[in-house]
């Protein structure tokens, strides 16, 4: 598939429209979301000059669990300017969560390319533009951006050191990964639209994961930039990072199934192996490169115990589904037809 080229050159940025969701907004501290929507306002102002028609900015929310008016309000109180930089949209779905809303915005998208954010990761200065320039080839259709994870007290230094993202300083590492975070990535909108985030039914968050490796099936030329910038926000505490152990757990069995093979065997060795490799990695990031999230060395054991504790909740939820629980769909991806599991 290829598409025009777009000319970046003289800085200059095509029709595009920003989509929102406002789920996980409802989840982390005010001041993440604040902070994610200052950032995006304050990147669109920086990039005001090189927009040749006003960009569309989408937040799309579950009617039934947020109120429009709160939605508003943060805005007001927050990046009031959003309603003059951008044609604004406030977006009512019925029920939709956090894929299925930006499924949604771009099916309801009319600029030719879309740019997704969540609504809890906070855009740094040269992200729209990193997002933006690689698309001057017409055969890349997708850019992953970089995602790291923000920090203020020890069990969020140690996420930011363990967990998904890499760090400030793994730019060259972060640019050879084949991966895309829905949280941080462009798409050329005809082409999402026709191959947009798969239902995964089976899985709380791993639809993109899914979604990249379809793509590589096909030959889709997409990309991935350490140039466009992201800070997300942390797990809301112990307790929500309990539960997203759990849930992370459930979710490696399922992607271990699809990929490794479906008998309960393999299953459980691939959690075997996974708890051993994390619990690795993490005692070495955390000893190793605590100094670049101010983790203190007296800080350490503390991390340590988080780190463990995380990735031993992750096994035992993986363990656990491996010698239960039985998949009998695969993830329902839109496009060309992908091979059975």
């Amino acid at each position: 598939m290829t598409a025009e080229p777009l000319n970046m050159e003289q800085g200059e940025l095509p029709p595009l429209t920003f989509l929102v969701e406002w789920e996980n907004a409802q989840d982390v501290e005010m001041m993440w979301t604040e902070r994610a929507m200052r950032g995006l306002a304050e990147e669109i102002r920086r990039n005001h000059g090189a927009f040749g028609r006003k960009p569309k900015l989408m937040y799309l929310y579950d009617q039934g669990k947020v109120k429009e008016g709160d939605i508003r309000a943060c805005i007001q109180r927050i990046a009031p300017e959003l309603g003059t930089l951008t044609d604004l949209e406030l977006v009512p779905t019925p029920g939709l969560t956090y894929y299925r809303l930006k499924n949604e915005g771009a099916r309801r998208a009319t600029t030719p390319f879309i740019v997704m954010v969540d609504s809890d990761a906070a855009p740094q200065p040269g992200w729209l533009m990193g997002l933006m320039k690689p698309f001057a080839d017409p055969e890349i259709q997708g850019v992953a951006g970089f995602t790291t994870l923000g920090h203020k007290d020890v069990l969020s230094r140690t996420m930011a050191l363990c967990w998904i993202f890499d760090l400030p300083s793994e730019r060259a590492r972060t640019a050879t990964r084949r991966t895309v975070h829905a949280n941080n990535c462009a798409f050329r909108t005809d082409f999402f639209r026709a191959n947009p985030w798969p239902e995964v039914k089976g899985s709380f968050k791993k639809a993109c994961g899914f979604w990249a490796r379809e793509m590589d099936r096909r030959g889709v030329n997409w990309v991935r930039t350490a140039e466009a910038v992201t800070i997300h926000a942390p797990q809301p505490g112990h307790l929500f990072l309990v539960w997203r152990a759990w849930i992370g757990g459930t979710d490696r069995d399922y992607h271990g199934a699809f990929r490794k093979g479906f008998s309960r065997w393999r299953r459980a060795r691939f959690a075997f192996k996974f708890w051993c490799k994390k619990m690795v990695r993490s005692t070495c990031r955390i000893l190793s490169k605590g100094h670049e999230v101010d983790l203190k060395p007296w800080q350490m054991p503390l991390a340590l115990f988080y780190a463990w504790s995380y990735y031993t909740i992750c096994f035992v939820s993986q363990m656990f589904s491996a010698l239960t629980r039985t998949y009998e769909g695969a993830p329902e991806y839109a496009g060309p037809a992908s091979p059975k599991a």
